[in-house]
């Protein structure tokens, strides 16, 4: 059995492991990573550990999140580049699962690195941010100039949850209030600016036909940045993918839906794997 892990890849980039799998599956989150200080507790292995246990009998899970005190006009080609480096230091060919800005990732990893990515799940993400979204995301980076963390936080958490989920309402009040004391400040703040700006300027269109890897696209039918129409575009221009927009859903579609999310994903991996082995 692994033991859960947390340090540094490279001497620079924040990684959790967890797991008991022979498999690896790489989590590439999303910018809320830059969120934080860069350096994760021992406790929040348990936490993953506990996230992702559906999963953690077939893999082993390595969320790896990106250095801190990232360059100007930093893009989503610079962080392919970094994960390229890093999925050098772990077994592969892996299979990634990445998350909002995390999926940007993941599908220029697979484009440019095929022989690094055996399956790959783009989770609440595409080919590009829709247009509503980039409204939204240059709004954010605003408040992240400003540091005005509080403001981010609660305006992304209504845009997580539908208008059915409960985290909707209670989230911001929370955050405006216990979150002002106990919530994780940046360690730079710059990262999360130029995190967000290398959203909204990132266009995968010419790309995708690329990516060798058997995809699944899956994310809400409701995401402002994401929507079903970005799902299935990302899906149709990739050779080997399929598109799960979950309905009623937002941006937090892999946590509002959780169990249905992760049996999706799950039932995709398996179904690859089968495949591959037979």
């Amino acid at each position: 059995m692994t033991v859960p892990t947390t340090g540094h890849l490279l001497d620079s980039f924040p990684y959790i492991r967890v797991g008991a799998g022979e498999k690896p599956l790489v989590v590439i989150p999303g910018f809320g990573d830059s969120m934080f200080s860069g350096r994760y507790p021992s406790i929040a292995a348990r936490l993953v550990s506990s996230y992702f246990h559906r999963f953690t009998d077939d893999y082993t899970i390595y969320v790896i999140s990106r250095p801190r005190g990232i360059p100007e006009n930093y893009q989503i080609d610079d962080a392919t580049e970094q994960y390229g480096q890093i999925l050098d230091e772990i077994p592969t060919p892996a299979d990634v699962l990445g998350i909002s800005m995390g999926g940007l990732i993941g599908q220029e990893l697979a484009a440019r690195y095929p022989e690094l990515v055996d399956r790959l799940v783009i989770a609440v993400s595409g080919y590009r941010v829709a247009d509503g979204g980039r409204n939204i995301v240059s709004r954010w980076q605003q408040y992240a100039a400003r540091h005005r963390w509080v403001r981010l936080r609660s305006e992304l958490s209504r845009e997580l949850y539908s208008l059915s989920d409960w985290r909707r309402y209670s989230a911001p009040s929370t955050i405006q209030t216990v979150g002002r004391l106990c919530l994780p400040r940046p360690a730079v703040p710059s990262d999360v600016t130029r995190s967000l700006a290398a959203i909204n300027r990132y266009d995968a269109e010419t790309r995708l036909a690329d990516i060798e890897s058997s995809t699944l696209v899956v994310g809400g039918s409701d995401d402002p940045f994401f929507p079903e129409s970005v799902l299935r575009e990302t899906a149709d221009r990739i050779p080997d993918a399929k598109a799960v927009p979950i309905d009623g859903t937002k941006h937090g579609a892999f946590d509002e839906r959780k169990r249905q999310f992760d049996t999706r994903v799950k039932a995709f991996l398996s179904e690859t794997q089968s495949t591959t082995t037979n």
